[in-house]
C-alpha cells in the first residue's frame, strides 16, 4: 500500500509541476498579468494536495488507528488501575 501512495504522490508533483509549468509560460508569453499566474499556482495546488492526503489517509485506514488522546482522563484511569 506504502508503493501505491508513493506513486500517488509522485503523480501529484509531476501533475502540479506541469500546472505550474504552463502557467508560467502562459505568464511569460501572455500579458504579464500576476492574477493569471496566481491562478494557475492554485490550480496546480490542487493535485499536489491531493496527492499529498494520500501519504497520509489510506496508511492510516489499512492500520486501522483510531485517533485518540493519550493524554485523557479517561485513559489515564485505565493506566492507573493495570
Amino acid at each position: 500500500m506504502k508503493d501505491l501512495d508513493n506513486t500517488i504522490y509522485a503523480f501529484g508533483c509531476v501533475a502540479a509541476a506541469t500546472v505550474l509549468g504552463i502557467g508560467f509560460a502562459d505568464y511569460w508569453f501572455g500579458h504579464h498579468q500576476s492574477t493569471s499566474f496566481l491562478s494557475w499556482a492554485v490550480l496546480a495546488a490542487i493535485p499536489w494536495l491531493v496527492g499529498r492526503a494520500s501519504l497520509f489517509a489510506p496508511a492510516s485506514l489499512e492500520a486501522g488507528i483510531k485517533v485518540k488522546n493519550l493524554n485523557s482522563p479517561a485513559l489515564q484511569r485505565e493506566a492507573e488501575e493495570d
